[in-house]
């Protein structure tokens, strides 16, 4: 298969995921507690009020008709308003507000635990089964062994018992201040591009926990699969030959091994992302980083459901995006994976 149609087939795959994705949040919406008509209404509304409030929403038209209005919304960005924890202001500020700043966090946090995990899995892999790869596999076990809220928690408990307070725990900035200007939304790009380097060096500094404890659980993922992609690549037929003729173990492991590792680290990596987008919401929620996963708690609970339903899209279309992204790399790099 060529990659053009391989490209095609992903495509397709992921516009079916993205439609399944709406599906199941438009019947979120109707299965959910409450009347979302009454609460869009002041505490005085009359029946009629209820009446003229529902017809106006479309909850009178048949359950289909609903549903391509919904997707039609959803799709363009008319996501209505928030009912109660940002009154009068659109779902779309709102997550435009908050989604670059769990961005941020989510991918510096990524980008660490894949380089860190990758250059773990490979010392611990070049030296299978010696005192430095057991400590390595000891550690890597147990933390996988542990919910990443206690992780999480574990992290609040070192910062009260060191005398010593070397990073902020809590929120995402000094208090007194101020905001970089709104160029992106994303506080890293916007400090640098506005020169603000103090709020620059600020936001980063309070990143420092929140970050290290995302990485963490992921990382450990990742060097398990380093690891056993590498050993199992190096017993590969190919591997021997190149050994018989007599090529360096460096330039082996460089230019063979580690090549042919990267497609399963890769997907490793993929199939690691969701579980960091629910250590995001854990980590914003504990250590008060106001992000897209604080709103989603502060969503649950004021039940400001367009809020809510509206986080729930967005973090499930980054993990089809995300997934889309990886399976290009992939069927780039191992051209097997497109006959599969």
């Amino acid at each position: 298969m060529s990659y053009y149609k391989y490209l095609v087939k992903k495509v397709l795959t992921t516009l079916v995921s993205v439609f399944f994705v709406i599906v199941i949040s438009f019947f979120i919406t109707r299965a959910l507690p409450g009347d979302p008509v009454w609460l869009r209404l002041p505490p005085k509304a009359t029946l009629q009020d209820y009446v003229r409030e529902r017809k106006r929403l479309g909850l009178d038209k048949p359950i289909i008709y609903q549903f391509f209005v919904y997707m039609i919304d959803l799709l363009t960005g008319n996501w209505g308003y928030s009912l109660t924890i940002a009154e009068d202001s659109s779902v779309w500020s709102v997550i435009n507000l908050y989604l670059p700043r769990t961005l941020e966090v989510l991918f510096i946090s990524m980008f660490i635990a894949v380089f860190l995990g990758i250059k773990m899995g490979k010392i611990s892999a070049k030296k299978a089964n010696s005192f430095r790869d057991i400590v390595i596999k000891s550690i890597t076990y147990f933390i996988l062994a542990i919910p990443g809220f206690i992780i999480v928690l574990f992290f609040i408990q070192i910062y009260f018992q060191i005398p010593f307070k070397l990073f902020p725990l809590f929120g995402y900035k000094n208090p007194v201040y101020p905001e970089p200007p709104s160029i992106t939304n994303f506080r890293i790009i916007d400090s640098f591009i506005s020169g603000k380097w103090y709020l620059l060096f600020d936001y980063m500094w309070h990143l420092v926990i929140p970050i290290s404890a995302m990485s963490i659980v992921q990382m450990v993922i990742i060097i398990r699969y380093t690891r056993a992609s590498i050993l199992e690549t190096s017993e590969m037929d190919f591997i021997r030959v190149l050994k018989s003729k007599g090529l360096s173990k460096h330039k082996i492991m460089k230019k063979h091994v580690m090549k042919n590792s990267f497609p399963p680290i890769i997907t490793a990596s993929a199939m690691s992302f969701p579980l960091i987008i629910g250590g995001t919401i854990a980590v914003e929620i504990s250590y008060h980083f106001v992000g897209l996963g604080f709103m989603f708690r502060e969503a649950v609970r004021g039940s400001d459901y367009t809020i809510f339903i509206a986080i729930i899209f967005i973090f499930s279309l980054l993990v089809i995006c995300f997934n889309f992204i990886v399976d290009l790399i992939i069927g780039y790099l191992d051209p097997r994976i497109r006959f599969e």
